[in-house]
C-alpha cells in the first residue's frame, strides 16, 4: 500500500508541477503577484488548469494510501488527506468568478472546495507533525514536516489577509509550494523503513 501511495504522489506532484509551471509560462495575462491559480480556470488555458488540480488529487489520495499503512493511529491524517483529494478533484468544474463580476453560485462552491483544500492539507500536515513527534523514529523527518506544517499555517493565515490586495496571488503560491513539499515529504517518509 505504501509503494502504492508513493507512486501515487510523485506522479500526480511531477504532473501538476508540470502543469503549474506550463500555465506560468503561457501568454495568460494574470500575474503569479496579483491573480489566484484558480484563474488560470476562467482562462482559455482552463484544460492545463484541470490537469493541474486533478494531479494534486492524485497526489492526496497517494498521501491518504501511503499514510493508512503507518503505524499508529494516523485515521484523522487519511481523512483530512481524502478531503483535500476531493476537493482538488472537484475544483476545476466549479470555476471561480471573474475577479469583477457577480457572485454566482458555480464561484462560491469554488471557494468552499478551495478552503477545504486548502484547510485540509494544512490541517493534515500538522497532524502528521504530532504523529511524528510522538512516534520519535523519523527525526527529520518530523522537523521538516513541522516546519512545513508552520509555513501552511502562516501562509492560510497571510492568504486571509492578502484575501483583497494584490499580493494575493503571492501568498497563494507560498502555500502551494509548502503543500508541495509537504507531500513530497509524505511521499518519502511512506517508503521509509518502519513506516
Amino acid at each position: 500500500m505504501q509503494v502504492a501511495g508513493a507512486a501515487l504522489i510523485a506522479a500526480g506532484l511531477a504532473i501538476g508541477l508540470a502543469a503549474l509551471v506550463l500555465l506560468h509560462a503561457l501568454p495568460t495575462g494574470l500575474s503569479p503577484l496579483r491573480n489566484a491559480v484558480s484563474q488560470y480556470g476562467i482562462t482559455e488555458y482552463r484544460g492545463a488548469y484541470r490537469i493541474q488540480t486533478l494531479a494534486y488529487a492524485t497526489a492526496g489520495v497517494g498521501a491518504a494510501v501511503g499514510v493508512a499503512g503507518l503505524p499508529g493511529s494516523a485515521g484523522i491524517v487519511v481523512a483530512l488527506c481524502a478531503t483535500f483529494a476531493i476537493a482538488r478533484a472537484l475544483i476545476s468544474w466549479f470555476p471561480m468568478d471573474a475577479p469583477a463580476a457577480d457572485r454566482t453560485p458555480t464561484g462560491s462552491r469554488h471557494a468552499v472546495l478551495a478552503v477545504a483544500a486548502f484547510v485540509a492539507a494544512g490541517l493534515a500536515s500538522r497532524e502528521l507533525a504530532r504523529l511524528l513527534d510522538q512516534d520519535k523514529i523519523h527525526g527529520g523527518i518530523a522537523a521538516a514536516n513541522g516546519v512545513l506544517s508552520l509555513l501552511m499555517g502562516l501562509c492560510l493565515l497571510s492568504m486571509v489577509v492578502a484575501r483583497r490586495t494584490r499580493y494575493f496571488g503571492g501568498v497563494e503560491r507560498a502555500f502551494y509550494v509548502c503543500m508541495t513539499a509537504w507531500l513530497a515529504i509524505v511521499g518519502i517518509l511512506i517508503c521509509l523503513p518502519d513506516s
